[in-house]
């Protein structure tokens, strides 16, 4: 009888992940650049305004302001948004700069912004997309990358959405380095 009770089967040298993981990973990385809030206004701005003040308008960045201190001696801080608007629609923004307030703190469950601060801007970005992605192009050498990654896989439709992740993810990498 063998006194050697090890499993004797080679180990895996890549262990399947979710990939939910991954991009939690990358929300990470985003929420640690900008801020839990900057990261939740800028991922929720056309569902917050709706699309006719997505179109014209952009939130540019959350202002810190002291307001008083507490019994412990702790300063308590008001969050102000700053939002650029299309000269156009700033009136009507103002309009419903309240609606707007409330619908921001409801994804948060508290009075995370306590007011905005409205920037008439005239250089608005309609088309959501940058112009740099337009110009971007996958290269040959990026997709047989991607397809070697990926040859040994069976299932035709998750190989063809990782391919699709894999191309944006270039292109992503791509435009961050050109910056």
């Amino acid at each position: 009888m063998n006194m050697n009770k090890k499993n004797n089967k080679p180990k895996r040298a890549f262990i399947p992940q979710e990939i939910g993981n991954t991009i939690k990973k990358l929300n990470r990385d985003f929420v640690n650049k900008y801020g839990k809030i900057e990261y939740i206004v800028h991922s929720k701005w056309p569902e917050i305004v709706g699309s006719f003040f997505s179109k014209h308008s952009e939130p540019k960045k959350i202002s810190r302001l002291a307001d008083y201190e507490n019994d412990i001696g702790e300063k308590i801080y008001k969050n102000y948004l700053h939002v650029d608007v299309t000269p156009s629609a700033a009136l009507e923004f103002q309009h419903f700069q309240e609606t707007i307030l409330n619908k921001i703190n409801s994804y948060f469950g508290y009075r995370a912004i306590v007011g905005l601060k409205i920037h008439q801007n005239y250089k608005i970005n309609y088309n959501k997309t940058p112009n740099i992605l337009k110009n971007i192009k996958t290269t040959d050498v990026d997709k047989k990358i991607i397809a070697n990654k990926l040859k040994s896989m069976t299932n035709n439709n998750l190989k063809k959405t990782l391919t699709n992740l894999g191309i944006n993810i270039s292109n992503d990498y791509k435009e961050d380095n050109n910056d």
